[in-house]
């Protein structure tokens, strides 16, 4: 089969730099315990990679809180990519545990831009997945942060600002969010707008557009819980309804789709931000040897 691998593809800036500190972090202090609170990033196979190194990921479903609280004192902890509430901060001080901001420039760029917008005396509007992460490091910097999901219906109701700071998570569908955008732009006319989508997330997004005509079937390759994988999943079947897609996390998934795609001539490769390049390549000369 004729594979297309788009561009970009690998790690965002943001994931590297996460991964790298994280294992600088580590290396300085080899003999403790090592725990993230959640996943570093959403992908799976980074998940494991770094429990090799002897960093575990606690992604079990209790709050940040409880799983401080478990935390063994002389151990040391990294906050995800994603962002955090700053309440964690000082919970791990007072446990005298040493910890790690691993947060994406980008994000805390978006969480600075909230806390001015409050200083200058506004609401926020924040457009987020709900129970993400990043969406709620977000709303935790103030109670002024309103999630949009939460206050679609009335939104009046519950926003006395007429010039609220519209903010939004930096994974999003570039097209999602501009039709979200129309909709508060009907009720508050004069709000201001701060487009967070990431470069990264942007281009991957807009790279679908670009696929070869030819190609019948398109791989969107990521962890299954990352945002911004299941957002190019999203776009590519808006874009391509004829088209066959999948999300895929690596090579094996290949083997369970195989009587799907039989036939197919061409395919197009697009991964998500935090996946490992080695695993796209993989995929690649997969699909490169199959018929």
């Amino acid at each position: 089969m004729k594979t297309y691998l788009s561009n970009p593809s690998g790690y965002c800036q943001g994931v590297s730099r996460a991964i790298a500190l994280s294992l600088s972090f580590k290396k300085k202090y080899p003999k403790k315990d090592c725990y993230v609170l959640g996943a570093l990033v959403h992908n799976e196979t980074v998940t494991n990679d770094l429990k090799k190194y002897g960093i575990i990921c606690l992604e079990d479903k209790i709050s940040s809180e409880e799983k401080i609280k478990k935390i063994p004192q002389e151990s040391i902890v990294i906050f995800s990519a994603h962002g955090h509430d700053k309440k964690l901060e000082t919970l791990l001080t007072n446990k005298k545990i040493v910890f790690l901001d691993a947060t994406c420039p980008i994000v805390d760029l978006s969480a600075q831009n909230i806390k001015k917008a409050i200083a200058s005396g506004r609401e926020v509007i924040y457009v987020g997945t709900p129970n993400h992460p990043e969406t709620i490091a977000m709303l935790s910097i103030d109670k002024k942060v309103h999630l949009f999901q939460d206050i679609m219906d009335d939104m009046k109701k519950h926003i006395t600002d007429k010039t609220p700071f519209v903010s939004s998570q930096t994974t999003l569908s570039i097209y999602e969010l501009e039709n979200i955008f129309n909709k508060i732009k009907e009720i508050f006319p004069n709000a201001i707008f701060q487009k967070e989508i990431c470069y990264e997330t942007k281009a991957r997004q807009e790279a679908i557009k670009k696929l070869p005509n030819d190609v019948d079937v398109v791989f969107i390759v990521g962890g299954k819980n990352s945002s911004n994988t299941k957002k190019l999943y999203e776009v590519a079947k808006k874009h391509f309804s004829t088209l066959k897609i999948y999300h895929i996390l690596n090579e094996y998934d290949i083997d369970l789709l195989l009587d799907k795609i039989k036939g197919c001539q061409k395919c197009a490769i697009i991964s998500g931000a935090s996946t490992p390049l080695n695993e796209t390549m993989k995929i690649k000369v997969k699909l490169d040897e199959t018929w």
